[in-house]
């Protein structure tokens, strides 16, 4: 009888909570919490760095070295890599070639998952019967088919790539090699110039690892530092989450971003705090949306003020220290 009875409390607790968020929420006229996380968000809510893009973009094209998107956890490695991925089947490298693109957005694989997921992320045929290296073989001839034939080159993007298994580097190590030897002395057509360009992402320990173990790809890659949201793109990243979740995205501004309730001081608060880390602006947004909320069940204000920002910054300031 007991555990019923605080079973039925501990219900009543979450319920009365979320009856204030719905509240909150339904006060500035959204349809859901405005931080919510996605796993893929929609593309409407990615707050853009043309110029960091471009800087990716340019290297692809320019073919002379793969990339690593260099950050920490929720600072916009992948948001950045399906922006490049969008932008490249519009465009050609510097001799011409246009790309065929795949992205593998799993972690964790084991060597012939990784095998089949670029595979079946280049739409290269293969029986589920093969060897990783049987599948590897396959996507490489198909590379190179489509490199002479078809006159395309192959961007790869793996994502969080340090997060599979070791030997599942090497099959990427292979890639990132071609052409081989023998395929140059098979395919006169085929230059002294890599054919895949890999764009890998993780965080400055995943670097660190891939040059002490994969020195062959490390050497030969680009480091890229993605860079944190300031203060304007921290409320633009606010901002369009508020409009999604009101249903005005489509006709959002960046360039004349209404936040309300939150104010321009709470969002400078915010991400002083998260240190321009999108994850990190999006969890005290959702901190300071259940303050606000209390607030609002009080009083019938739903702002979102400094004063309110700074105490879920220092209630929130531990946590953060501890997942950096």
């Amino acid at each position: 009888m007991t555990i019923a009875i605080h079973e039925s409390a501990l219900i009543r607790h979450f319920n009365t909570r979320k009856e204030v968020l719905r509240a909150w929420e339904e006060k500035i006229g959204a349809r859901f919490s405005p931080f919510r996380g996605f796993k893929m968000p929609d593309s409407r809510l990615y707050v853009e760095h043309p110029d960091f893009l471009d800087s990716i973009v340019d290297l692809i094209i320019t073919n002379e070295r793969h990339i690593f998107l260099r950050g920490p956890v929720g600072s916009g490695k992948s948001t950045l890599m399906l922006l490049a991925l969008r932008d490249l089947p519009t465009l050609a490298d510097r001799k011409g070639n246009k790309f065929v693109t795949g992205y593998v957005g799993m972690t964790g694989l084991y060597e012939k998952q990784m095998s089949a997921a670029i595979a079946d992320s280049l739409r290269v045929k293969y029986r589920r019967s093969w060897e990783s290296s049987q599948i590897i073989e396959a996507v490489a001839k198909e590379c190179v088919r489509r490199y002479i034939e078809e006159k395309s080159r192959t961007a790869l993007f793996v994502e969080d790539v340090a997060d599979n298994q070791e030997a599942a580097f090497h099959k990427l190590r292979y890639l990132a090699d071609l052409p081989t030897q023998e395929m140059k002395d098979e395919y006169p057509e085929v230059l002294d110039e890599p054919i895949i360009t890999l764009i890998m992402s993780g965080t400055n320990v995943y670097w660190n690892a891939m040059l002490s173990f994969l020195p062959q790809i490390a050497d030969r890659t680009e480091p890229l530092d993605v860079p944190a949201l300031d203060d304007m793109k921290a409320k633009e990243f606010i901002g369009r989450r508020i409009a999604y979740a009101q249903g005005d995205i489509d006709s959002f501004n960046p360039n004349n971003t209404d936040i309300s309730p939150f104010t321009d001081e709470a969002v400078k608060v915010i991400n002083d705090a998260a240190k321009g880390n999108p994850r990190d602006i999006r969890m005290l947004a959702r901190g300071c949306q259940q303050v606000a909320a209390e607030n609002l069940r009080r009083s019938g204000n739903p702002e979102v003020t400094k004063d309110i920002a700074k105490l879920v910054a220092e209630a929130y300031a531990t946590i953060l220290r501890e997942v950096r």
